[in-house]
């Protein structure tokens, strides 16, 4: 589909959906190969292919033949999903800066775009299409910041399930699952970080820079450093939760074998002294009437012996 948006005096309205030719913002997204090929044909992009692969940017800088320079580059905006799928974790949004006028391309309606278009006021309609893209980016990055938060209360809940006293749940199922988020994340990021340098060297060549341009894009970077420093924080985490999951497994199967060997320990006492009175020679109570009974608690005797010394043995 297509939404258009007209600037008028210092603010973006929605026009209508066949004024693409005057309108300053369009807004793509779903199935629309024609206008996507008629870009393709017009600027040799390949605009289709950086949607379909969402795990990389592009940016490159155009000349048409007016010399006038327009641009192209993408981000990656990921979203965290319920489930544990890793399905279309990241959305490719791609933008096509011209002079006056801006068009954005993803696959799928980002709601966090179309609201933040709809009467967007603009302090500087000379540049309009520089600060609504650097405001899409700013909010975008708010948006994955917060998403990202989220996972902690997913790593809340493997960490109460590894500490809920009792047998040790399987939870390696949940744990492969959040490693998987975290490193979609930080390439998904990593890639993010040379889009926005693209944007920066050239957003900023000019010495004379507006003010609020460049303080947008440093708090992007910040937004940006402050998510890698987050997916650092968690990798190690669960790096560490990972070694403790199999020190816990590896404790429980040494008390299982431990346990097993002292009730085979036990075991053997009376095996041995029943083995004793059965040979052919002499024994002790052999023509006695309660020669079976003596005998029997006699193993049992030393055999509870042997059990209370073997759990009282620290080792």
């Amino acid at each position: 589909m297509l939404k258009n948006y007209s600037l008028t005096k210092d603010t973006l309205l929605v026009s209508s959906e066949s004024n693409i030719k005057n309108s300053s913002v369009v807004y793509v997204y779903g199935d629309e190969r024609e206008y996507i090929e008629s870009f393709d044909h017009k600027y040799d992009l390949k605009i289709g292919n950086i949607l379909t692969f969402d795990d990389q940017v592009a940016y490159d800088t155009m000349i048409d033949r007016n010399d006038e320079k327009s641009l192209l580059v993408s981000f990656l905006f990921s979203k965290i999903h319920e489930g544990g799928l890793l399905d279309n974790l990241t959305t490719s949004v791609v933008f096509l800066v011209f002079k006056n006028k801006l068009i954005i391309f993803t696959n799928h309606k980002l709601n966090s775009i179309s609201e933040l278009l709809s009467n967007m006021v603009l302090r500087d309609v000379n540049n309009f299409t520089e600060e609504v893209l650097l405001k899409i980016m700013q909010k975008d990055f708010h948006v994955m910041l917060n998403n990202l938060r989220g996972v902690k209360e997913k790593i809340d809940d493997l960490d109460s399930e590894i500490s809920t006293p009792g047998p040790l749940r399987p939870t390696f199922g949940d744990l492969l699952t959040l490693r998987k988020y975290i490193i979609a994340l930080s390439a998904t990021y990593g890639a993010n970080h040379k889009a926005l340098d693209f944007i920066k060297k050239n957003f900023t060549t000019n010495n004379d820079i507006d003010f609020t341009t460049k303080k947008i894009i440093d708090e992007i970077y910040d937004t940006s450093d402050t998510m890698d420093k987050i997916i650092l924080g968690y990798s190690q985490y669960l790096d560490a939760l990972g070694n403790m999951i199999n020190n816990m497994i590896s404790y429980q199967l040494n008390m299982i074998m431990k346990t097993l060997t002292e009730i085979s320990i036990v075991l053997t006492i009376p095996a041995i002294i029943f083995g004793f009175w059965g040979i052919n020679v002499h024994v002790p109570f052999e023509k006695s009437s309660y020669g079976v009974f003596a005998v029997l608690i006699i193993s049992v005797i030393l055999s509870l012996i042997c059990w209370f010394w073997m759990r009282r043995k620290k080792y």
